[in-house]
């Protein structure tokens, strides 16, 4: 399912059995808070934390519960896992990680989405360009290429989506 990649934020569907009922507002929350993301994403060593913070208030206003572990919501995962999701709600079952630029922590990711026994609709934000030190790479459309054909995996959820930031 290709999404008009004009728009910001870009954002396409993975996977999708149903549709996240959540998307709309997501996608207002990132572009409410472009610009902060934007210098999150565009300065090299910042982390992913900082995009959460810029993030927090506008999904806490939605019903999201921020940084959450079992600690928080004891069916998260499995008793003994130790994983966390940044964003969670829990009477819609979405779970949002939000990435600055690490490809082995998406595939983290999508791991924890596919373990959890609640999580329906699994939300990966991430930023559009990648800026290194001395290099930028276009870090949302590769994120679409390598997360492409891994269905077998997404089928533990209703639906995966990816947004640009």
């Amino acid at each position: 399912m290709e999404e008009d990649s004009r728009e910001y934020p870009p954002w396409q569907y993975l996977y999708q059995i149903s549709p996240n009922p959540a998307l709309a507002f997501i996608r207002q929350a990132v572009e409410r808070n472009r610009q902060d993301l934007e210098d999150v994403r565009n300065t090299p060593f910042r982390k992913s934390v900082e995009a959460e913070k810029v993030l927090a208030y506008d999904m806490t206003q939605f019903g999201f519960w921020h940084s959450v572990t079992n600690r928080k919501y004891q069916a998260l995962f499995r008793q003994g896992l130790n994983f966390e999701v940044d964003f969670f709600h829990s009477e819609l079952e979405i779970a949002v990680e939000i990435e600055k630029g690490e490809i082995s922590n998406i595939w983290k990711n999508v791991c924890k989405f596919a373990e959890s026994p609640v999580i329906r609709h699994g939300v990966l934000l991430v930023p559009i360009i990648r800026q290194g030190q001395n290099t930028s790479s276009e870090f949302y459309k590769n994120t679409i290429k390598r997360l492409k054909h891994m269905n077998k995996i997404f089928s533990f959820v209703d639906s995966f989506l990816v947004i640009g930031y």
